[in-house]
């Protein structure tokens, strides 16, 4: 779990052969997408939350918000709201879209038809689809091994989503760094927002926690969790 959160690229296991939950786990580290890893997306996605954190703090106070001294204003905040919602929207489209394939696709449309994909089907099957789009957004393309994603469909699907995931969260973050630095520093007071202490810090897990629950957990409901209950006697 932890290689797979931190986007290194090692497995010392087959992701299939885990447990439901276990694999709800993995998948649950790649939604958050905000662990420090060696390629540096955790950092990346860490500093939009902390902007969107910043905006609802300063909110919550009562004053206008700043982060490094500079005001964090509408613009920032669009900015940063857009990278954090182009993470799931990636992941979830692309596995409805695998899902309609499946479940509409005549069987002599693709180079291996899209009903032999899965090994697994139901609520397993679901989790394998899932994985694979986590995956290419968020990690270094690994994949569960009952799904025969070695065709044209899944090249190209993991293709786009890891340029999409890659490419346009960097442009976002080097965008509120300019505008930031475009402003003028605020000298601090005494009602300045912190953002180097333990209240900050839980408003900010919580935050990232929040929105990977809204965004992913009616996925994890029909996929890991489905199983994981269809399987406890």
């Amino acid at each position: 779990m932890s290689t797979t959160s931190t986007s290194n690229g090692s497995v010392n296991a087959m992701h299939d052969s885990m447990t439901p939950l276990t694999g709800g786990i993995l998948m649950l580290d790649m939604f958050i997408n905000a662990f420090y890893g060696g390629v540096g997306v955790g950092f990346l996605n860490y500093y939009v939350f902390l902007i969107i954190a910043v905006f609802i703090a300063g909110l919550m106070v009562g004053r206008t918000p700043e982060f490094l001294g500079r005001k964090v204003e509408a613009r920032e905040m669009k900015i940063a709201t857009m990278i954090a919602l182009l993470h799931p929207f990636l992941i979830l489209v692309g596995t409805a879209i695998a899902g309609y394939a499946v479940a509409h696709t005549p069987t002599a449309a693709w180079d291996a038809a899209p009903q032999s994909w899965l090994n697994n089907p139901g609520a397993h099957g679901f989790s394998e689809m899932l994985y694979e789009n986590a995956s290419a957004g968020a990690n270094n393309g690994s994949g569960f091994e009952g799904l025969g994603d070695n065709n044209f469909f899944w090249n190209f699907m993991t293709g786009l989503i890891l340029i999409l995931g890659r490419f346009l969260p960097i442009i976002g973050p080097l965008a509120i760094a300019g505008l930031l630095a475009a402003k003028k520093v605020v000298p601090e007071g005494g009602g300045t927002l912190r953002a180097d202490t333990f209240t900050f810090g839980g408003l900010t897990f919580a935050l990232i926690i929040i929105l990977a629950a809204l965004s992913f957990f009616p996925a994890l409901a029909i996929g890991p969790l489905a199983e994981y209950f269809a399987l406890v006697p």
